[in-house]
């Protein structure tokens, strides 16, 4: 196979990607907390322990 042909650049082998869509909004980290316990989320779901 050469470089011109590949299975990807061909629509009859290869299905059409669908976009990733989500179940909920996205949350913002200035954001009311989803789990309900009104911090923000970066305070609160959202804090990362590994600021070494």
């Amino acid at each position: 196979m050469n470089n011109s042909q590949s299975c990807c650049s061909n629509s009859d082998c290869c299905a059409p990607q669908n976009p990733i869509t989500r179940a909920a909004p996205k949350v913002g980290r200035n954001d009311p907390c989803p789990c309900g316990n009104g911090r923000k989320f970066k305070k609160c779901c959202g804090l990362t322990n590994d600021r070494g």
